[in-house]
């Protein structure tokens, strides 16, 4: 910092009572030692407070070059920052320009994803309707079908029946040949019940007894009265059977079958069956009444040892 003139001026003047001799201004005024002593205290007065006012200033002017080197690195780093700041401003500015040439070059993208939703959900819809016409249509058929399934087992029970028939016809020959056997001898020789349910009765116990003759004409008996003949058919070629006179016996299962083939000896029936041609050495025949009789009675006793037959 530069001194100022004012106190330069005081500065020199202090000096100069201080260093030179008295002037002729200082002796004519008639100025004593005395004077002379207080002016020089003055001066060292005075010097000290230009000396202290030197310190000062040099104090003033290091803070002074403190303060400018300060604002000077303040300047620096406020134009580093503001470069800085300028920078991130070119960043945000490149990358706001990224995003709006990105949105941009979406925006097709997002169209053809938009469409793509409306056709789905139209597709959605579509199919919506589709499935329930072809609940419709399933209900329909369904219905159909049943009537249909109703319309197959009526022909087929008319079928079966119609079977029924011809092979009763068929087997006419063996009831007529039964009914010629039992004369009226025989018939006077039991003492049959004029209710055929006590007869069928007693040539069961009579069957139970062992008693297989008398069982026998009981049942030709109960045929000639066209009373329970399927049944009695049934027994009489168990009678043979147990006899071991197997071509007797087949046509008599055969009568009884065709008669009634829901009864409830059928499972033996078969099982039989099977066996008499087994017996009469005709495999053909034995294997395929095995197979009848695991395809119409899988969970009888019969039909169970006829799979593991056929298993082996």
């Amino acid at each position: 910092m530069k001194y100022t003139a004012k106190s330069l001026i005081l500065a020199s003047f202090c000096l100069s009572l201080l260093n030179g001799e008295p002037s002729a201004f200082e002796l004519q005024s008639g100025a004593t030692k005395k004077d002379m002593r207080d002016l020089k205290d003055i001066a060292d007065f005075t010097r000290s407070v230009i000396s202290d006012f030197q310190n000062k200033i040099a104090n003033l002017e290091q803070s002074v070059d403190g303060l400018k080197t300060v604002y000077e690195g303040i300047s620096v780093t406020s134009r580093q920052d503001n470069l800085m700041l300028k920078a991130q401003i070119e960043k945000v500015e490149n990358l706001q320009a990224l995003v709006e040439s990105y949105q941009v070059s979406q925006k097709p993208q997002v169209e053809l994803i938009q469409n793509l939703k409306l056709q789905v959900e139209a597709n959605t819809k579509n199919i919506e309707q589709m499935n329930q016409k072809i609940d419709k249509l399933s209900e329909a058929f369904l219905q159909a079908n049943e009537e249909i399934l109703k319309q197959i087992q009526v022909l087929s029970e008319q079928a079966i029946a119609l079977q029924n028939n011809i092979q009763g016809i068929q087997n006419q020959p063996i009831i007529a040949s039964i009914r010629e056997s039992n004369s009226a001898s025989v018939a006077k020789q039991y003492n049959f019940s004029s209710n055929n349910t006590d007869n069928l009765k007693e040539a069961k116990n009579l069957i139970k007894q062992k008693r297989l003759d008398d069982a026998k004409e009981y049942f030709e008996y109960l045929i000639d009265q066209n009373f329970a003949v399927a049944e009695s058919s049934y027994y009489l070629g168990e009678i043979y059977y147990v006899r071991k006179e197997y071509n007797d016996a087949l046509p008599y299962y055969k009568t009884s079958a065709s008669l009634d083939s829901k009864a409830s000896y059928m499972p033996i029936l078969l099982w039989h069956t099977a066996w008499s041609f087994k017996y009469l050495n005709d495999q053909e025949n034995y294997k395929k009444f095995l197979q009848t009789l695991v395809a119409l009675f899988p969970q009888s006793e019969q039909g169970r040892k006829a799979k593991d037959i056929l298993n082996k």
